[in-house]
Formats: C-alpha cells, sequence, structure tokens
C-alpha cells in the first residue's frame, strides 16, 4: 500500500507550523544578526505575495539593512504591501509622497535620488492607513490637510478631526499639530493658551517638538507669562534632543540679545553651527552672515561663501540671492555680475531681496544694459512681495518719471508703504513731507516719530533732521536731545558736515559753548556749506 502525496499547499502550511512563517523566520534570522539571510527569506516570499514580506523588505531596503539602500525598490515593495492590507506599508508610502519620493537618476556614472512631492497620493494612502486607525496615518493626513498649497484644497475642519482621533489614542504628535492649528486661529473656541497646554500634555510624555514650543511660548509669552530663563530650559532640553529649531533659537537669543542675554557672537556662533551642521538651511545663513559681516568672532569670508553656497543647494532662496549679491561685490567670490543676476532670476518670486536685486542691475547696468522701464517691473513685483526698500525706489521712479510716468500722488503713496513696512529711506521721505507740510499736511509730531524710527535704524540724515525737530518743538526735552547728540557722535558719520553742524548748535544750545562749537563748524564744515553759514551767524550774533 502506497501512501498519497502531501499537496504543496498542505506541506507549506506544516513547515510554516513547524518553523514560523517566512517573516518569522525572516525576523530570528535578524536578531541572530544575518541580515541578509532575513532579506533573502523575505525577498523569495514577497515575490509569492506575502505582505508581511512585502513590508519587511520594504523597511530593509529603505533603511539599508542586509542590503544596499535603495529608496526605488523599497517604494515599489511598500506599494505592494499597502495594496496587501499593511497598515503600516500604507502609512510609510504616504509619507514617502508627502515628504518626496526619490526617483533615480545618472550623474557622471553614479546613480543620484530627487525627491518630488505626490500629494494626492500622500492623502490616499494616509487616509486608508488612518481608517484602519493607525494613529501616525492619522496624524500624517491630519497635517497634510492642514498644509495643503493650494487653499482650495485645504481642509481644516478635517484636519482638525484626524487630530482629534489621534488624541484619543494619546498621541503627542497629535497635540503638537493640533496645538499649530490653535496658535494659527483656525480652530474656533481655542486660544493660545489652550495651545500651551497641549504643547505642556505632549513635553509631560517626553516628546522633544514640544520642548521647543514649549520654549518658544515661554520666550514669547505666548498663551503663558513669559519667563525667560524657563523658556531657555526647555530650550536647552530641545536642544539636547536635537531639535535643531531649539538650538536656532538658542543661537538667536545671543545673536540678538533676547530673553535678558547679552549679545554674544561667540555663544551665538557656536549654536548657529551645531544647528547648520545637522542641516539648518536659516542656521547656515545666519551663520554666513557673521562672517560675511565681520561679526564672527574670526571672520572668514570664505566660510560664509561655503555655508551660503550649502544652503542655496539645499534650496533655500535668501542664500542663493546672498550668493548673488557676493557675486556683484567681489566679497569672498570674484565679482561676476552675469552670475549674480542668474542667481538672482532664480529665486526671485521666492525672496523678494531678489527681486529688488535684479531691479537695481537693470537700473544700474550690472550685468545687463540699463533699462529703466524693466528696473521699474521688477522694483514694483518686490514692492507687491512687501520690500520696503523696494516700495521706496518705485517711488522715486513715479517721482521722477524713470521707466515709468511721472505720478507724484502715487509716488507718495509708495513712498508711505515703504514708510509703513520699515524701510528707513520711506520713514525719512515722509518725516521730511510732514515737517514742511508738503505733499501731506504740515504734523511735527508725526514727522518726529518717523524720523525717530529712520534715526533708530542708523540714517544718519535722519538723525540729524530729527534732533533739528526737537530743537525747534521739544526744545526742553534735554534727555532726548543728549541721547542722539551721543549717537550721532558715535555714528561713522561724525565728521560730515551735516553732522558736525548739528553737533555743533548743539554745543552752543546745551553747553552754551560757542567755542567748541565754531571749532567744529572751521574743521569740519565747509565755508560755502549754507546750513553751516546758517549756524555759524547764529552763533556769532549771540556771543
Amino acid at each position: 500500500m502506497t501512501s498519497s502525496p502531501v499537496s504543496p499547499r498542505l506541506w507549506h502550511r506544516l513547515f510554516n507550523r513547524l518553523f514560523g512563517t517566512p517573516h518569522q523566520r525572516g525576523y530570528r534570522a535578524a536578531a541572530r544578526a544575518k541580515l541578509t539571510k532575513a532579506v533573502a527569506i523575505w525577498h523569495e516570499a514577497a515575490q509569492t505575495g506575502d505582505g508581511d514580506c512585502q513590508l519587511a523588505l520594504a523597511e530593509a531596503l529603505w533603511h539599508g539593512q542586509g542590503t544596499l539602500p535603495d529608496p526605488g525598490a523599497a517604494l515599489r515593495w511598500y506599494e505592494q504591501a499597502a495594496l496587501a492590507g499593511r497598515p503600516l506599508a500604507q502609512a510609510r508610502l504616504a509619507a514617502a509622497y508627502a515628504m518626496g519620493v526619490p526617483e533615480t537618476h545618472t550623474r557622471q556614472g553614479k546613480p543620484s535620488y530627487a525627491f518630488t512631492r505626490d500629494r494626492s497620493k500622500a492623502r490616499h494612502w494616509a487616509k486608508i492607513a488612518a481608517e484602519q486607525g493607525y494613529v501616525d496615518a492619522q496624524v500624517l493626513l491630519a497635517w497634510l490637510l492642514s498644509r495643503e498649497e493650494e487653499n482650495a484644497a485645504r481642509d481644516v475642519a478635517g484636519a482638525i478631526d484626524w487630530y482629534g482621533r489621534a488624541l484619543d489614542q494619546g498621541s503627542a504628535a497629535a497635540m503638537i499639530g493640533l496645538a499649530g492649528l490653535i496658535s494659527a486661529g483656525e480652530v474656533p473656541d481655542q486660544g493660545p493658551e489652550d495651545a500651551f497646554q497641549l504643547y505642556r500634555k505632549a513635553a509631560d510624555q517626553g516628546y522633544k517638538t514640544a520642548f521647543y514650543h514649549l520654549g518658544v511660548c515661554l520666550l514669547q509669552g505666548t498663551g503663558v507669562v513669559a519667563d525667560p530663563k524657563e523658556a531657555q530650559r526647555w530650550l536647552r532640553r530641545a536642544a539636547d534632543g536635537g531639535i535643531t529649531g531649539a538650538i536656532r533659537v538658542l543661537g538667536l537669543i545671543h545673536l540678538r540679545g533676547l530673553a535678558g542675554e547679552p549679545v554674544d557672537m561667540g555663544q551665538a556662533e557656536t549654536w548657529l553651527r551645531r544647528a547648520a551642521v545637522k542641516g539648518d538651511t536659516e542656521s547656515m545663513v545666519l551663520l554666513a552672515d557673521l562672517h560675511a559681516t565681520g561679526k564672527a568672532k574670526i571672520a572668514n569670508q570664505a566660510e560664509a561663501i561655503l555655508w551660503y553656497v550649502t544652503a542655496s543647494d539645499a534650496g533655500y532662496a535668501r542664500a542663493t540671492t546672498a550668493l548673488g549679491k557676493a557675486h556683484l561685490t567681489g566679497q569672498g567670490v570674484l565679482i561676476d555680475h552675469d552670475r549674480a543676476i542668474a542667481l538672482f532670476e532664480r529665486v526671485a518670486d521666492e525672496d523678494p531681496e531678489a527681486r529688488f536685486q535684479l531691479g537695481l542691475c537693470h537700473l544700474l547696468g550690472k550685468g545687463t544694459p540699463v533699462n529703466q522701464a524693466v528696473a521699474a517691473q521688477h522694483l514694483l513685483k518686490a514692492s507687491e512681495q512687501q520690500h520696503p526698500d523696494a516700495a521706496y525706489n518705485y517711488g522715486a521712479l513715479l517721482h521722477n518719471g524713470i521707466g515709468v510716468p511721472q505720478d507724484r500722488q502715487g509716488a507718495l503713496n509708495f513712498y508711505n508703504a515703504a514708510a509703513e513696512l520699515g524701510s528707513a529711506s520711506g520713514q525719512y521721505r515722509m518725516a521730511y513731507a510732514y515737517a514742511l507740510g508738503q505733499e501731506v499736511p504740515e504734523d511735527p509730531d508725526r514727522a518726529i516719530e518717523l524720523f525717530t524710527a529712520a534715526a533708530e535704524q542708523e540714517h544718519h540724515i535722519a538723525q540729524v533732521n530729527l534732533v533739528r525737530m526737537l530743537l525747534k518743538h521739544y526744545p526742553d526735552d534735554r534727555a532726548a536731545l543728549e541721547k542722539w547728540r551721543e549717537r550721532i557722535r558715535i555714528s561713522r558719520h561724525i565728521n560730515s558736515p551735516e553732522t558736525a553742524t548739528i553737533l555743533a548748535e548743539l554745543a552752543w544750545r546745551l553747553d552754551q559753548d560757542a567755542k567748541a562749537a565754531l571749532a567744529l563748524l572751521r574743521e569740519f564744515v565747509p565755508a560755502n556749506d549754507l546750513m553751516g553759514q546758517y549756524v555759524r551767524e547764529m552763533i556769532t550774533r549771540s556771543c
């Protein structure tokens, strides 16, 4: 009597019962550090449609464990596992499409990857995984719905709902995401205090990003009473956890003298370098600025260019603009106006400063023939991008009819817009108009306010005119006059005729020191200078 053969399917079930599924056998091999064997087991089973092995193989290919990293192949296996109903694969696929899936190219015989995003596919896979209760997918889906680049496609209500579902599972990431929407004023009946409490709850779970947000809230007094010391404590905890935003903020605290700390360029450079090395492009540019402006402890123009190039290659528009400006001036690189214009054109739609610089290049003929009409177009676009000095310069073109038809009233509107945006030149121009009652009703107090705003930005003619307005309208405000006399004394324009004239007038009016006043006029003010002549005669008559 012969025994009947065992069917392949039955044999497969018996084998799995005795030795475990291919997925389990692969993990046992991986646990014994036999990663190559694990990948081989998973690959064989993945080809037969085993969803668990397809997912395990995708993870190995993505991270380069037991095999060379191959993002393209990993995505293909993630997709197979996602189609097989594995929520983790669906979530991984969604995240990849959200952040950018790799496309393999060949450069100089070597493979390289360009990452392209597909938000539609990201939402599709995130929704499938989220509906199965996968919490990370719920958070990702909420983020995608709230951050959609096309405003018409944004679904804030849907985002709030999915964040809520993830919150029900205790997700700290959902707390952070929902707090962000609350901070942006997009959650009904919720305010900064509610956002702060969510950040606190996430921090209680040890979520490092929450440490950063807590620090920023405490630094700015958002949703809580400002506490600079406590803010720095949380920021340092976040920085120790590798949160680059926290490292950057700590650098900014020392760079700008925030949180009660003195300006300390050495500390600022140390923190910004830490963040830059971790790939934070904003920190790269801030660090480059320190070197380019000579504020670093040991300034190095070559290092400035290195960081600008690195940040520019990473797609940071302001770095590209800074590189263009360096090529205009030859600071750290060779002067190359053509290269400067090419760099400005690359990022003009993203960075108003690049558009402004393009306008100046066409206006002054740097790297391109002078074309006042094209210059005007660029300056107008930059002003529409809220660039303060572009608004002022476009106003000047309108005022004089350069590159555009003359329009004095339109010019005044642009001067005023520039002043509101913080342009020192715009503030000075409007202050001058209010002081004389030209084009606008005379208003000494508004003139003083605008002269002060420009003077605080070291606009030295604004400082001179501010003192002159104070002497005329508030001669008894000695504190203000002394403050600005000292600011003028330490300015780099100390020896200019305008500065010497106003200092001479102050020496006479505040100190009754006609001798010192006349000495300043003799040394720094030409005999034919009209304002100098006026002050000299005024002092002489009083003696």
